[in-house]
């Protein structure tokens, strides 16, 4: 199959659902667990001169939104019809909008700075249009062993990384895909941070995780319905409470107001309740936004330890080789708010994008990503457990949005795709 990336002028190509909300503030990052499912097309249709019959061959193509941002890179199924052939209309698949979303207007990039209007139904190109993309637009990593094979050290003695079970499509990953996804990051990554019960996600990755030897950092991101939620974990892990780091109760629901100091720290109390009569002993922990914590330690005094998601990136003064700093600068300005100075805090949430926009002196690449993550990986070299990094693979089911840099889908470590999307 080829890597290329297709060009057309058109403005209607597929509809997205929004899913996540406007950001309220400059530099830290919500990364929500709602998912926002994007349509595969059926076929992309192409006009070339070269070929004299009808040819269909799969195709890397890379969707773009109406400022030639990048969405998301995906493997169409694209139709060469010769120039003197009447171009049909694919069917184009229905998507589905929950009432909170809105639909926006993606386009597929252009070599040129101008865009012509074309049916949504009927997708066309010039061949002409068909560039390489192969240094830009990264592949996932294949090269870890899919045997069952435990962390080369301690999970202690390394860094955690955040993961999502949900394909590009929106659609839950199936107990084989997220198999397939472990054994790629496995041995790089001591804990696996989770955010949800849905999609049968905690048993997985439980499954996963006992396979290939790692720890679980579970979450309930619905606070109303904590109950439910202990009660699928419990069945997720089987009882087998020792592959448990951590369960989170809600994640950065007062910095976005989606609810109260004291509806956080209930919901808490009430999880690390129930969990402590499912047989569950290990920390429960509010995890808010660095701004959140600092205008409200008491999120981390009520907490086991402190869980803060902190972002570098969303701060426009500072560069990927200063990401580090600015973690550690944010974890002491923090700890001098704590009742207990001396308590724990771990960054639940912290990395660099590869791909979007500048933010300022933030600037997303690969090369910047990497200098990043080692900066990162550099502050807290002697206590790695206590970061878990953002995240282990592109999130393509999540929408590109201009009040987050175009930025929201490339946090993937080293660009990587789950195997899933590609």
């Amino acid at each position: 199959m080829r890597s290329t990336l297709l060009s057309l002028s058109l403005l209607s190509l597929l509809g997205l659902s929004a899913g996540q909300p406007r950001h309220q503030h400059q530099h830290l990052h919500r990364h929500r667990a709602n998912r926002a499912p994007i349509a595969k097309r059926d076929k992309v249709t192409v006009t070339d001169s070269k070929y004299s019959t009808t040819t269909e061959v799969p195709e890397v193509v890379v969707y773009v939104d109406q400022n030639n941002n990048p969405i998301r890179t995906t493997t169409e199924t694209v139709v060469y019809v010769p120039a003197t052939v009447e171009i049909y209309e694919a069917s184009t698949p229905t998507t589905e909008i929950s009432p909170l979303s809105t639909k926006a207007a993606p386009v597929v990039e252009s070599e040129s700075s101008s865009y012509q209007t074309a049916s949504p139904t009927t997708q066309q190109a010039s061949s002409s249009q068909l560039v390489s993309s192969a240094d830009s637009y990264p592949t996932s990593s294949k090269s870890a062993s899919s045997s069952a094979a435990s962390p080369s050290s301690s999970s202690g003695a390394l860094h955690g990384v955040s993961y999502s079970p949900y394909k590009g499509n929106g659609e839950c990953k199936t107990a084989d895909e997220v198999d397939a996804d472990f054994a790629l990051i496995a041995n790089d990554y001591g804990v696996m941070r989770l955010y949800g019960v849905d999609c049968d996600q905690v048993a997985t990755a439980y499954a996963a995780a006992k396979k290939y030897g790692n720890k679980l950092f579970l979450g309930i991101y619905d606070i109303t319905a904590v109950e439910d939620a202990v009660s699928t974990i419990a069945a997720g892990v089987q009882n087998d409470w020792d592959i448990v780091d951590t369960v989170s109760v809600g994640n950065e629901l007062v910095n976005d107001g989606a609810a109260t100091v004291d509806q956080s720290i209930s919901a808490m109390n009430q999880t690390r309740s129930l969990l402590r009569s499912a047989g569950y002993e290990g920390p429960v922990v509010v995890v808010d936004t660095a701004v959140a914590i600092l205008a409200h330690p008491e999120l981390c005094d009520e907490s086991d330890y402190c869980a803060i998601n902190c972002h570098p990136f969303f701060d426009a003064n500072t560069g990927p080789d200063a990401a580090g700093s600015f973690v550690t600068s944010t974890v002491s300005s923090i700890r001098s708010k704590l009742s207990d100075s001396s308590k724990r805090i771990v960054v639940t949430e912290t990395g660099w994008p590869w791909q979007g926009e500048s933010n300022g002196e933030a600037v997303p690449g690969l090369d910047q990503q990497s200098t990043a993550l080692s900066s990162i990986k550099t502050a807290f070299a002697s206590n790695a457990s206590n970061v878990i990094l953002f995240t282990a693979f592109n999130d393509m089911w999540k929408k590109a949005e201009a009040a987050t840099f175009m930025a929201e889908q490339y946090w993937g470590m080293g660009g990587q795709y789950s195997p899933s999307d590609e």
